[in-house]
């Protein structure tokens, strides 16, 4: 199957969930035998290959004063994909940016969108532009996905449109695990965007002096882009670690060697951070909020309430608890591999027929 992968930003240059699941989508469908095109933004307009895939960056397109009006930078995508996507065809186009749906539409191709955000209960606050453009892509569109239940129950809420649910996966063989029951200092790790206020940053610090009074030996380390804020309370930050986003080997070493990841986030249309975690063999927090709810279940974490430090520091602690019992890491190894890419990719191939058919 020819297929075109469309997303603005690119992994690794952009290193978020959004990103690291369009990268590993593309290698899981090259792997298949698929000839794959992920077509993204660039400086210039330059080609080049990258685990078997295509990867074309073109130059964003100039717009006009009235094409900027009331849109943000991400809706330009479409007009730079455009003239790509009508001259080139593929079997399928899978968007994961609402602009470059309706152009992929434009052009004549058969389109598969995913929603890769959470409208939410916040969907009332979405600016009139963007909430137009969800509603065009998603009736355009000849089949629309979501990361969770939670995220395609409130896309068709917003448009009326039926989502079907097609969630992104873990290389376990990126992730592998930590069989060990977590002994010693508690590392509580935080690998997410600080600056992102929807990640909830602001509840973990709150949290924390509650969670140190229980186990005063806790770090907390923060392993996501952005700069914290100067007013953490000095008890915490005396208890926290700042080593930023670090290597790509970084990343599963800090999971595997963690005894939880904490994701505390409100509308998060999936948690692949949580995913990562558990595939590592280390158990998770999160919010009940969006779609965490479906990753976290009790053998493998906990959930606490949003936006409620107290609720937080009671679920970290006892997943803390949960981290030194030798069962642990096996468990949360076996839970993630519902989301190995040998589970999911199919999927993704089930709605790729869907907009053919």
């Amino acid at each position: 199957m020819r297929i075109a992968l469309l997303h603005p930003f690119s992994w690794p240059e952009v290193r978020r969930g959004g990103e690291r699941y369009a990268h590993d989508l593309a290698w899981w469908l090259t792997s298949q035998g698929h000839d794959v095109d992920f077509v993204t933004v660039g400086a210039t307009d330059t080609t080049e290959y990258a685990a078997g895939s295509r990867i074309v960056k073109l130059a964003p397109r100039p717009t006009s004063m009235a094409d900027r009006r009331g849109l943000t930078g991400l809706d330009g995508f479409g007009r730079t994909v455009l003239p790509w996507l009508s001259s080139h065809r593929y079997d399928v186009v899978h968007s994961l940016a609402t602009s470059a749906t309706v152009a992929a539409v434009k052009a004549k191709q058969r389109v598969v969108y995913s929603v890769i955000g959470h409208p939410g209960p916040l969907r009332k606050k979405i600016r009139r532009p963007d909430r137009k453009l969800l509603d065009r892509a998603c009736h355009a569109a000849n089949v629309v996905t979501a990361l969770s239940a939670s995220a395609a129950s409130e896309t068709t809420a917003m448009t009326g449109v039926p989502a079907r649910v097609v969630q992104p996966g873990v290389r376990l063989d990126v992730f592998s695990p930590n069989l060990r029951a977590r002994r010693g200092r508690p590392e509580l790790l935080f690998a997410a965007d600080v600056e992102d206020r929807r990640k909830r940053l602001s509840v973990m610090l709150d949290a924390m002096p509650m969670v140190l009074k229980s186990v005063p030996q806790a770090r907390l380390v923060i392993a996501g882009p952005g700069v914290l804020p100067d007013d953490v309370d000095p008890a915490v930050r005396a208890a926290m670690d700042t080593p930023g986003v670090g290597t790509f080997a970084d990343v599963s070493e800090r999971f595997r060697r963690a005894h939880v990841t904490v994701l505390p986030s409100v509308d998060e249309a999936f948690g692949l951070v949580l995913v990562e975690s558990l595939a590592c063999g280390t158990p998770v927090v999160g919010a009940r909020s969006g779609g965490l709810p479906e990753i976290v279940v009790p053998a493998v974490g906990n959930l606490a309430e949003p936006d409620d430090a107290a609720s937080l520091a009671v679920a970290i602690i006892e997943t803390v608890a949960l981290a030194e019992n030798p069962a642990t890491p096996a468990v949360c190894a076996t839970h993630a591999a519902r989301w190995s890419w040998d589970v999911v990719g199919p999927q993704h191939l089930d709605a790729y027929d869907a907009a053919i058919a």
